[in-house]
């Protein structure tokens, strides 16, 4: 252990000035993001919640449903197997379920797991 220490420390020993300058630059940004880290935080909360209102929107449905038949629009210029594929195994609500999982995923990493519930791909009247 003492080994490793000794050459950590023999390696640091050899920066250069620009080396500690950018060394420093980079904390320095590390800091100023720790430091405000809730307020990027509540950005990336109400991104997530626009986003969410926005598809639930009247407007948002139409560019959601848009979206939808766009893929599904796409699907016939690819080949005869991945068409089988997508179609077999991909309807509609799945697609909207994948949408809302991926706000989800950015909602936990980012925005402290606020709920995501996109309207379309409720079954049997749930949500």
């Amino acid at each position: 252990m003492k080994d490793l220490i000794n050459q950590a420390i023999v390696y640091l020993a050899n920066f250069s000035v620009e080396q500690w300058i950018w060394l420093a630059v980079a904390g320095l940004i590390l800091i100023y993001i720790f430091y405000n880290r809730k307020q990027y935080v509540n950005l990336f909360r109400q991104a997530v919640i626009v986003s969410e209102e926005s598809f639930n929107s009247g407007e948002g449905r139409k560019k959601l449903e848009a979206a939808v038949n766009f893929i599904l629009y796409r699907t016939s210029s690819l080949p005869w197997i991945a068409r089988i594929v997508i179609i077999r195994f991909i309807s509609k609500k799945r697609m909207i379920d994948i949408i809302e999982k991926t706000l989800q995923k950015f909602s936990d990493i980012f925005a402290n797991s606020y709920k995501i519930d996109i309207k379309g791909n409720e079954e049997d009247g749930e949500n």
